[in-house]
């Protein structure tokens, strides 16, 4: 009988340290993470005014790769501009993948969502083969991100979209350069603040007389999109209130924007350089 009391307070303490333990954080919880049971497929149309088609499947499609939503999966795995989403998040700014190509992607970019606003996503990037190999490294860890809700799949894509950052914000330059048959030069510098719907510059000219106005300007159409405070004297700071998705645009494809400064003798710009990291 005694031996018996013995064994039975030793089997509580070992209970009772256990659960101290996990109260003074000594020992690991396990979180259980349950997968989705759907898969987003964001296909890039090329369009503006509608750039994603949108499907949406079952999670099977990662485990039986020969159904008919599988092999739907993988071919927009290899296509570039497309977007997958693990659940039934909508799509990401078509500005997140690059314009699409008839080349299959060689590289396919992970954006593993981390909670965090500054720094939505850790980056991880594995070889398309992944996809035609799932039993490999590569394709494992394709696997698992998928099943991962919220992560982000982007083919042929060079980076995750960026956060907010609204404390910091996220800092573009550019050097302005003269156009063909014009002289001058000068720098912009570019901070954006999403969270805050806020963009700020400075522009330093030099060698520019009658200056008439500066934007920044879309590369694909020219057209402007901020209007920033006129270097009339050499140099000019400013703030203004922008749309948030066009500051999301701006930050996450910087080359797709350019900073022009006119003047009277060049009304279409006299100097201008494209806006980078």
């Amino acid at each position: 009988m005694k031996r018996l009391f013995i064994a039975i307070a030793a089997a509580v303490s070992a209970i009772l340290a256990g659960v101290v333990g996990v109260a003074q954080g000594q020992e690991a919880v396990t979180q259980i993470v349950t997968p989705p049971s759907k898969i987003t497929i964001c296909h890039k149309t090329g369009s503006e005014s509608n750039p994603w088609r949108r499907v949406v499947i079952s999670s099977r499609a990662m485990t039986n790769p020969k159904s008919q939503s599988g092999r739907l999966l993988r071919g927009h795995l290899r296509h570039t501009g497309d977007a997958i989403v693990a659940g039934t998040a909508a799509c990401p700014s078509p500005t997140a993948t690059p314009t699409p190509t008839n080349a299959p992607a060689t590289k396919i970019t992970i954006c593993h969502k981390t909670g965090s606003s500054a720094n939505p996503y850790r980056r991880i990037t594995v070889s398309s083969r992944a996809v035609t190999n799932p039993n490999s490294h590569a394709g494992k860890v394709l696997r698992g991100h998928m099943g991962h809700s919220g992560d982000l799949i982007l083919p042929g894509a060079p980076a995750c979209p960026p956060g907010s950052q609204s404390g910091q914000g996220i800092k573009l330059t550019a050097s302005l350069q003269p156009v063909a048959g014009a002289t001058g030069s000068g720098s912009a510098t570019v901070t954006i603040r999403p969270g805050l719907s806020r963009l700020c510059h400075t522009l330093t000219v030099s060698g520019l007389t009658n200056v008439t106005a500066a934007h920044i300007h879309r590369v694909s159409t020219g057209a402007i999109v901020v209007p920033l405070t006129t270097p009339t004297t050499g140099t000019s700071s400013g703030c203004a209130t922008v749309d948030k998705a066009l500051l999301l645009e701006i930050a996450g494809v910087s080359s797709a924007f350019y900073v022009n400064v006119h003047t009277a003798t060049y009304p279409n710009g006299q100097v201008q350089g494209t806006l980078s990291r």
